[in-house]
């Protein structure tokens, strides 16, 4: 008696009927992934502020800003790189925290939190 062969799918065979309901439903849901973080300046301001060390004319002046400028960013503004770098820093030395520890807040959520703030 001879094998059998193994039966051969054909080449261009019908794919199976699905329907999208069931596409739907045994799709996977993408994992959640966090979304890129910013400084929270307000935090930051408002830290360095209750420390008791510095007021705020006393801060801006430590930083090499106008009083307004810290003002602004306390409110929403964004500051440029090397003077956010120098209030960085400024925050370090006062809370003793690595800026591993800086205060952060999601990128996407950064002005409606400012906002009503």
């Amino acid at each position: 008696m001879k094998p059998s062969a193994p039966e051969q799918i054909p080449l261009f065979a019908e794919p199976p009927r699905v329907s999208i309901a069931q596409l739907v439903l045994h799709t996977p849901a993408a994992p959640a992934r966090p979304g890129p973080k910013r400084i929270d300046w307000f935090k930051v301001i408002t830290e360095v502020l209750r420390s008791g060390e510095y007021s705020i004319q006393g801060a801006a002046d430590e930083i090499g800003v106008a009083r307004t400028t810290l003002i602004g960013w306390k409110q929403g503004a964004e500051p440029r790189y090397s003077e956010g770098e120098r209030l960085v820093l400024l925050w370090c030395k006062i809370t003793g925290e690595s800026r591993d520890t800086l205060p952060m807040v999601a990128a996407r959520d950064w002005w409606a939190y400012h906002s009503k703030t």
